[in-house]
């Protein structure tokens, strides 16, 4: 499949490449064998998701999949279930030093009232599905195509690329995965797509813990990407519903949240984490 770089209006008009709607039959014969942890009569419906799920994160770096599942069943019930189906995808890893393998993303203090700006997560496919949206309709997962963003710098500061596919230090001590990441933000994969990792925090708080003190041309580079980022045709908004499942591929695309006002209780926004790196399992 071909890289696609996407700006927000044309991933809303090319939603056929990587959002999936599964029509009922096939989503109760899907749901019976994620519950029974076996494939049996979903077969069919398996290899179609696979290779959709496929096909879109080599094209558009993101899949969407509407109301895989049934959000109304328990949270262990619904965690097992998508932990079966992903090892089609790729072996789950641990998000953090505890070795958790899954994480409920939720208000914590207050905090989604303030946005998440958009990053890279340590794996090479993030996967969220939605519990429970936020009753305010916030909590938007925000997406950037790394290619539409490297080219329209390019464009615009080639001296701002040109930093930004250096090498920078990404000081993650006490994390899971490599403590110390040395990597461009933006740069040129073998497959020949854009590829880029990028922790906003992270990499300006390096420095603090031992790591090289960035310069004037990297924070300068710093703002120009932040400020890309954020320009309407580049971040595009995806509500997601009870139910639905979000692939993205890290290399290809950044992801973040829009801020929200959540509602205490049974009714607080809640979303399923998984971390997942590629095996054989994503050729088959």
């Amino acid at each position: 499949m071909a890289e696609i770089g996407w700006s927000s209006l044309e991933l809303e008009a090319r939603r056929e490449l990587w959002s999936l709607s599964l029509e009922e039959p096939d989503r109760r014969l899907l749901r019976a064998d994620l519950r029974a942890g076996a494939w049996d009569a979903a077969g069919e419906v398996r290899a179609r998701l696979r290779a959709f799920v496929r096909d879109a994160a080599e094209s558009v770096g993101v899949t969407h999949v509407g109301g895989l599942v049934d959000p109304a069943r328990p949270e262990e019930e619904i965690t097992g279930a998508l932990s079966f189906l992903l090892r089609d995808f790729g072996r789950i890893v641990p998000q953090n030093g505890r070795g958790d393998l899954t994480a409920v993303l939720r208000d914590q203090d207050g905090d989604g009232t303030t946005e998440l700006g958009f990053h890279s997560d340590t794996c090479d496919l993030v996967v969220l599905l939605c519990l429970r949206p936020a009753f305010d309709g916030g909590g938007l997962t925000r997406l950037a195509s790394a290619r539409h963003v490297h080219d329209l710098i390019q464009r615009e500061r080639p001296d701002a690329l040109a930093t930004l596919r250096e090498d920078w230090t990404f000081d993650r001590t006490g994390r899971p995965g490599p403590q110390r990441v040395v990597t461009p933000i933006l740069y040129d994969r073998e497959d020949g797509t854009v590829g880029c990792y990028y922790q906003t925090r992270t990499v300006r708080s390096s420095p603090d813990r031992g790591g090289p003190e960035l310069t004037d041309r990297q924070w300068e580079a710093l703002g120009v990407l932040d400020e890309a980022l954020y320009r309407p045709e580049i971040a595009f908004g995806l509500p997601m519903g009870p139910g639905d499942l979000l692939v993205i591929r890290n290399s290809r695309v950044l992801h973040g949240r829009s801020p929200f006002v959540d509602e205490p209780g049974r009714y607080a926004r809640r979303m399923l984490r998984v971390w997942v790196n590629e095996g054989a399992e994503w050729a088959r």
